[in-house]
């Protein structure tokens, strides 16, 4: 059973339709990389697919279970909307960390706020998240005091802090130097090697062909092409993803 499906997903803003019917699924452990040009469509997917919008039509199922029909969200209150949404975690662009408190207690945070587990072991596994992304010694930093990759690799140890079923990443890299690039996505691609199921919207092709399972292309609110990174990167069929691509290679 796939751990994610999502069936023809609609969303428009005003008189514009930003999505026009999106369905893909993935199993466990896969990582799915969506590329496509600004205002696609790309965000607002995750957006969501993470319950901060939703669409006026389809389904989102998670392990079986409907967390999102567009025929019935109007039953959807506060409390359940916030339980559906442990179901995904979100790496932002731009980190959002809070800038009041240390690296640690950024990742402590939401899961004091949930009551999930003990002090001791919301702490101990904060310890361990750390150390995952490679910043045991920078614990005690304020953001600040770390740079943007070093902020982002915080960023993906709280978003893991909850637990999710399915990792989402919205540009990680987007916001940093070249040089601070390759450590964000060498912890991403580590994750993967741990089996997470992740939902990644990135334009590092390089990235996308080498470490994806699953590679689509949305153009215009529309999945232009889905498939294999061999099936989208060397023998795309779309004619606007051959451009997509053709573009990508002189930037």
């Amino acid at each position: 059973m796939a751990i994610l499906e999502v069936k023809d997903l609609k969303k428009s803003f005003g008189s514009k339709k930003v999505l026009k019917g999106i369905s893909f699924s993935l199993e466990k452990g896969e990582v799915l990389s969506i590329i496509g040009t600004s205002g696609g469509g790309k965000t607002t997917l995750l957006r969501c697919l993470n319950s901060l919008e939703f669409a006026e039509e389809g389904t989102i199922t998670v392990n079986g279970e409907t967390i999102f029909d567009g025929s019935q969200k109007s039953k959807n209150n506060e409390k359940e909307i916030r339980l559906k949404r442990l179901h995904f975690g979100l790496v932002f662009q731009q980190f959002n960390l809070f800038p009041q408190y240390t690296a640690k207690e950024n990742i402590m945070l939401a899961p004091k706020l949930m009551g999930r587990d003990s002090k001791e072991e919301i702490e101990k596994q904060a310890d361990a998240l750390l150390k995952r992304v490679d910043l045991a010694d920078h614990a005690d930093h304020y953001p600040c005091q770390l740079s943007g990759g070093q902020q982002q690799r915080v960023a993906i140890a709280r978003a893991l802090a909850m637990k999710p079923d399915i990792l989402c990443f919205d540009e990680p890299t987007s916001a940093l130097d070249p040089e601070l690039t390759g450590e964000v996505l060498k912890v991403i691609k580590g994750l993967k090697d741990s089996d997470t199921t992740m939902v990644v919207v990135t334009h590092e092709m390089g990235f996308a062909k080498n470490v994806s399972d699953k590679v689509m292309f949305i153009a215009q609110g529309v999945i232009e092409e889905m498939g294999t990174p061999e099936e989208v990167f060397d023998n795309p069929q779309s004619e606007k993803t051959k451009a997509f691509l053709a573009n990508a290679q002189e930037e």
